[in-house]
């Protein structure tokens, strides 16, 4: 938690000690020992922490608002939990199914009883939105498609500098470098 300015749409604001959750898309506050769900989004502005970052609301959730040399980037953070297989002999993991049992139960229950919890392996992986401004509507990123979609006459060049910086969507850092490059095409 960090302290963070809450603006709202009456111009005024308050401090509180705040919390961004990416992989629900909530923002959390501490009063006093209680955490609390930050609610009411409609007459917020922003957030901002110490001036570095800004959120704004955005339908449901938040969008952290990005300043690039050549325009703003809104993230729509996602960080999804996705099963990369099941874990094996010595830590190993592995894409065959495995049931854990426990030995010990054997004697005392059935087999059925004995089955520990699952045995998958869950990894974070970022799946983030980008949203542009163009004509004054927020156009939506999830892809490099979709990124090129936007700038048709540039589709090429875009392509070009995606193989040479090796960028991958799963990389925000990457992302936001190819996304201000493709700003500053037009």
């Amino acid at each position: 938690f960090i302290n963070a300015k809450i603006h709202f749409r009456n111009h005024s604001f308050t401090v509180a000690s705040m919390n961004y959750d990416a992989v629900n898309d909530k923002m959390y506050y501490k009063q006093g020992d209680d955490l609390m769900e930050l609610t009411n989004a409609a007459l917020i502005d922003s957030i901002s922490w110490a001036g570095k970052r800004c959120f704004v609301p955005y339908n449901q959730g938040y969008l952290e608002q990005v300043k690039l040399d050549n325009g703003l980037v809104f993230i729509q953070w996602r960080i999804k939990n996705v099963n990369i297989g099941s874990k094996g002999a010595m830590g190993a993991v592995t894409q065959a199914k495995v049931e854990q049992i426990n030995i010990r139960a054997l004697g005392v229950f059935s087999a059925e009883d004995a089955r520990v919890n699952s045995a998958d392996v869950y990894q974070k992986k970022t799946r983030n939105d980008y949203y542009l401004s163009i004509d004054g509507k927020l156009k939506k990123v999830s892809t490099i498609k979709q990124l090129i979609k936007l700038y048709p006459n540039h589709k090429s060049t875009i392509e070009q500098f995606v193989k040479k910086e090796n960028i991958k969507m799963e990389e925000p850092l990457l992302v936001l470098q190819l996304l201000n490059y493709c700003m500053g095409l037009e």
